[in-house]
């Protein structure tokens, strides 16, 4: 081998190791800014530490929002609930389930979803609520 060889193989090992040197730094350092971000931004209580405080604040945030969210689930369901199509197709759900408990192919799942179409298809056949529609309120005179 000549020297010229081996000086070029040397300069290309030090320049990978130089290149392996910086990602490894730019790596740390990423890696150090990431973690104080995270930690900024899960101090709730802004007092510099992650701790039980901001666990309790988290929790409340959560619990507050999931109350919020179960309140409106629930009114939306109460509304729902009155209509005469939601009433047949859980009537129709409810029959369903329970007939389809000893047929093992079909079981309770599907008869309950069964049921809920038979009921709502039921709902679009009867007189006076053809369209699927509620029916019209009786005016009060």
């Amino acid at each position: 081998m000549t020297e010229k060889t081996k000086d070029a193989r040397r300069t290309g090992s030090d320049r990978a190791k130089s290149a392996a040197r910086k990602i490894v730094s730019a790596t740390k350092t990423a890696g150090k800014k990431l973690g104080k971000a995270a930690a900024r931004a899960s101090d709730l209580n802004n007092d510099g530490n992650v701790d039980r405080q901001d666990a309790k604040i988290a929790a409340a945030n959560t619990k507050r929002v999931a109350s919020k969210a179960a309140d409106k689930a629930g009114a939306l369901a109460k509304k729902a609930g009155k209509h005469d199509m939601v009433k047949d197709a859980a009537a129709g759900a409810a029959i369903g389930a329970v007939v389809g408990i000893p047929l093992p192919v079909v079981g309770p799942v599907a008869g309950a979803t069964i049921g809920a179409i038979a009921g709502v298809v039921k709902n679009m056949k009867s007189s006076g609520n053809r369209q699927g529609k509620a029916p019209a309120k009786k005016s009060r005179s």
